[in-house]
């Protein structure tokens, strides 16, 4: 178990990637200076934006912040420029238009507890509507998790998210791997995240620690076309090479990078039939996936009778309709 030789309470660095969030941006960065741990600094890139964000930026006037302004190069370029900027023993990854519980950051140190060769993943939930009474909490592991442990847990069920502002990285930590992948725009947290987990010596949770997750407000994820799709696709096909490389041949995590492969499928089907071929090719050197389609509301009565595959090209006929 390897600690780091603090004899003050740890420094830790958020880091923020802010494009086009004038609305949402300064209520982000208040809700990390009301913080009851007050050892942070704040490190906030105006990715290019168009609108006013840097204005609602320079507006808050706090000694533990630092605003940078950018030429617009995308989430991931503004945050390792952030990186670069800061100085904590410890590192948050924040996206600009979420919100932490008041003790996050204290209880996130806490659970570290000065090890620098562990990732720690809050809890989390999505509110809707910029509503947080609609918050809705996250199940997440109570127990350490080894990498194996959390691929056969949420790659197996098709679900590649992790939420940037869950985590507590020590800076020792990131030195061991490269930062964010740049050349990657939709899903770019499943490829960073699965490299800094293969280098961590585990995965720790802390529940307590909440995340409010924004949703419902036309972000990158809302906005898929073939640029977003090949991103998705190489997210996870290196993360599945990351995930192979590391734990060699094990039948079990084979199933669960054929699952993750399979739902990309599942997303993008009956279009990018070039992207499709090559999942599939991916998936015939690992194993026969036994992912379900999960469909919800109608949908969901609608698979039974015609299948997964007549149902999308349904829905995309009549999305194509309404364009």
């Amino acid at each position: 178990m390897e600690k780091a030789d603090l004899k003050t309470p740890p420094l830790v660095s958020v880091c923020i990637p802010a494009y086009n969030c004038e609305k949402y941006v300064g209520e982000a960065i208040q809700s990390i200076l009301a913080q009851s741990y007050p050892h942070i600094e704040i490190i906030v890139v105006d990715d290019g934006s168009t609108d006013s964000t840097w204005n609602a930026i320079r507006q808050v006037d706090n000694e533990r912040l630092r605003s940078i302004a950018s030429a617009n190069k995308g989430a991931s370029a503004a945050r390792n420029l952030a990186y670069h900027n800061s100085t904590g023993e410890y590192v948050i990854f924040f996206d600009a238009d979420d919100l932490l519980s008041k003790d996050f950051i204290a209880r996130q140190v806490n659970r570290i507890d000065a090890r620098n060769d562990v990732i720690v993943l809050s809890g989390w939930g999505r509110f809707y509507n910029d509503d947080l009474t609609t918050f809705q909490k996250e199940e997440i592991p109570y127990q350490e998790m080894h990498l194996t442990e959390w691929v056969n847990t949420y790659w197996y069920k098709g679900a590649p998210m992790t939420a940037p502002g869950r985590s507590l990285i020590p800076r020792e930590l990131l030195k061991k791997t490269d930062l964010w992948n740049e050349d990657l725009s939709l899903n770019d947290d499943l490829e960073f995240y699965t490299r800094l987990f293969v280098k961590a010596q585990r995965i720790l949770f802390c529940p307590d620690a909440l995340l409010y997750y924004r949703s419902g407000i036309g972000g990158l994820s809302g906005h898929k076309g073939d640029k977003a799709y090949r991103s998705l696709l190489r997210s996870i096909s290196l993360s599945v090479n990351y995930v192979l490389q590391a734990t060699g041949n094990d039948t079990q995590i084979e199933q669960s990078c054929a699952n993750m492969l399979q739902g990309f499928i599942y997303e993008v089907y009956p279009r990018h039939r070039d992207l499709i071929k090559e999942a599939q090719k991916q998936i015939a050197e690992l194993a026969k996936p036994n992912l379900k389609f999960m469909a919800g509301g109608l949908t969901s009565y609608i698979v039974p009778i015609f299948g997964w595959k007549l149902t999308k090209r349904i829905k995309s006929f009549l999305t194509s309709g309404r364009s």
